[in-house]
Order: structure tokens, then C-alpha cells, then sequence
């Protein structure tokens, strides 16, 4: 028992370092003018500009840790960080869609680790086939082994090493680049604009990589993905494509009960709505080790945030993202 003991404080610190931004992603990227909403003019390519959304829609999460020891759980956490999911749709004639799902560690709750992540993607429907945007930023967490994650612990470095993405697919073609740079530390929820000026810049300093399509098929980013196969009834298997890979994504769902009196509990869903538990299994193709995950949706929602977002990130941690009442 000593050594689960021993083992369960080192993972749970390590937890805590690396894996809670590798979900990815944090709200305070969400009001920046540089990533607002989308050019809607049919004849440019769509890109990331300030146009006012039609719509927009907010869920908020509560994000939990849990070690695991041998695939058995032994420490929870609650309240390591925060999240949030956004949905936004645009007007002007073109059926644009923005998704963004974002992530962050609290310093006060997770041994001083300071953790962030984003990812946002933009879609744009046409005669042509849909064209699509995205855009991610994380905290790079390096760490690969114990020593290392108990130095990371209340560190009082100066800078933080930081990862950004972005990709475009569409009209046959897939765009990606992608770079690590170091900027100034941040404290978590206060990155600003400076921060994603910065994104850019190692953005631009490396070249895009631009290959053809999969023929015959015209697929969109991982967010997108997902949200399509959530509101179709038939919505059980999809392939979607990220950093110029491409994935198979399959879903199962199933009520719950118990989840529903939850949520109505919490006034999070309608008295009469129920909630239904999305199993997810994600593999990259050819080959690749596939990848769990578990949504909580209100059963027939047009536009399905979820409520309950559970993931096993490693062998030995799982993370849960919970909604919370604004």
C-alpha cells in the first residue's frame, strides 16, 4: 500500500502538469479581436475577422482530476481548473459556424502548475462543400517522468514554452502549420491579445504544409465533426481530419438516468428533457491507438453542448469537465 500510496502522489502531481492543457483549451482567448468571428463574404476565403455573431451560446465547466493506479482509481480532485464550450452561428446569407472547447489548471488547486489550452474551428457551408478554419493554442507540458513533473511544481520560471496550430481544409486541400515558442508566464485566465500576437508571429515564421484532400470525400476538423454527429439520430460513425491526419470517430449513446436528475437538479436542463451518455472512441488512421472519451447531451438539443465531458487522458489519469450553473 506504501508504493500505490507513493505512486498515487506522484501521478496526481504530475497530473496536474501536463495532461489537464493537453485536452486543450481556456475561455480567455474567446472576446480576442484577432480570432473573432469569420470574413462572410462567399467569393474570399473564410478567415478570422470581428463580424458580430448571430448567435451566440456559453456552457461553463468545473474541471476534476482522477488517478488512477493499475486502471483503479485511488485520488480525486476537485476543482483543479475550468472550461467552457462555445457555439456561434453568423448571418450575412452564409451558414458559418464557429466551435471552441477551452481548458485551464488553477495554480491555488494544482500544486502551482499554471496550464492553458485552446482550440477553436470556423466552418462554412457551400454549394462547393464546406470550407473550414482552425486555430489551437496550448501550454506545452514536457514533462516525461516523475523528477520532472516535481519540478514543474510551483515554478517560478519567468517564461513558459507555449504550442500553436492552425490548419484550413477545403476545395480539395488540406493547410497546416504549426510551432513552439516561449513567452513571458502568464497567470491562468489572463493571456490577452499580446499572447496570441506572439502565435502568430511563430506561425508565421513556419512554413505551411499543403497536400490534396482525400478523394472523394470532403471532411472537415475535429469540433465540427463531432457536433454534426451529435445532432443526427443516425450520427454513429465519422471521420474527420487534424494537423493533416486523418481520424475515424465513432459514437454510442445510451440514456441515463441518474445524469438526468442531476442536471434537472441543477436547473441545467428543462423538467421534461432527458440526458443521454455519448461514448466516444477516436483512431487515427491507418493504425492508430485509439482514444476514449464521454459526453452528456440533453437528449434532441439542436445545438448540443455538452454537460459532462469525460476523458482518459493517460494510462493513469482521467478528467472529468462539469458544468456549472451561471
Amino acid at each position: 500500500m506504501g508504493a500505490v500510496s507513493s505512486a498515487a502522489r506522484i501521478l496526481s502531481r504530475r497530473t496536474f502538469a501536463g495532461t489537464l492543457a493537453g485536452v486543450a483549451l481556456h475561455h480567455f482567448l474567446r472576446n480576442a479581436k484577432a480570432l473573432a468571428a469569420a470574413e462572410l463574404d462567399q467569393s474570399a476565403r473564410l478567415a478570422w475577422s470581428v463580424e458580430k455573431p448571430g448567435l451566440s451560446i456559453e456552457r461553463r465547466y468545473r474541471a476534476d482530476a482522477q488517478v488512477l493506479v493499475f486502471g483503479l482509481p485511488v485520488l480525486r480532485r476537485e476543482s483543479v481548473g475550468g472550461g467552457s464550450a462555445v457555439w456561434r452561428e453568423f448571418d450575412a446569407g452564409a451558414a458559418v459556424r464557429l466551435l471552441e472547447f477551452s481548458g485551464f489548471s488553477t495554480p491555488a488547486r494544482a500544486a502551482g502548475l499554471n496550464r492553458v489550452g485552446f482550440l477553436r474551428e470556423m466552418a462554412r457551408k457551400s454549394p462547393d462543400g464546406p470550407e473550414c478554419i482552425y486555430f489551437g493554442l496550448m501550454t506545452a507540458a514536457p514533462e516525461e517522468s516523475a523528477e520532472e513533473a516535481r519540478k514543474a511544481l510551483h515554478s517560478g520560471a519567468k517564461e513558459q514554452a507555449f504550442s500553436v496550430i492552425e490548419g484550413r481544409v477545403g476545395g480539395g486541400q488540406v493547410e497546416t502549420a504549426s510551432a513552439h515558442f516561449m513567452a513571458e508566464a502568464i497567470a491562468a485566465g489572463q493571456p490577452g491579445v499580446e499572447l496570441i500576437d506572439q502565435a502568430r508571429r511563430a506561425l508565421a515564421s513556419t512554413p505551411k504544409v499543403s497536400t490534396a484532400g482525400p478523394a472523394g470525400e470532403t471532411l472537415q476538423p475535429f469540433l465540427q465533426t463531432l457536433v454534426e454527429l451529435l445532432t443526427r439520430h443516425d450520427g454513429a460513425e465519422g471521420r474527420y481530419i487534424y494537423a493533416g491526419r486523418q481520424y475515424k470517430i465513432r459514437l454510442a449513446r445510451s440514456e441515463d438516468a441518474r445524469a438526468t436528475a442531476h442536471f434537472r437538479e441543477l436547473r441545467l436542463i428543462d423538467g421534461p428533457a432527458e440526458v443521454i451518455r455519448v461514448s466516444g472512441r477516436i483512431r487515427r488512421e491507418p493504425g492508430g491507438k485509439e482514444t476514449e472519451f464521454r459526453l452528456w447531451i440533453p437528449d434532441g438539443a439542436e445545438r448540443p453542448l455538452p454537460l459532462r465531458i469525460e476523458y482518459q487522458a493517460k494510462p493513469y489519469l482521467r478528467l472529468f469537465f462539469e458544468a456549472v450553473a451561471d
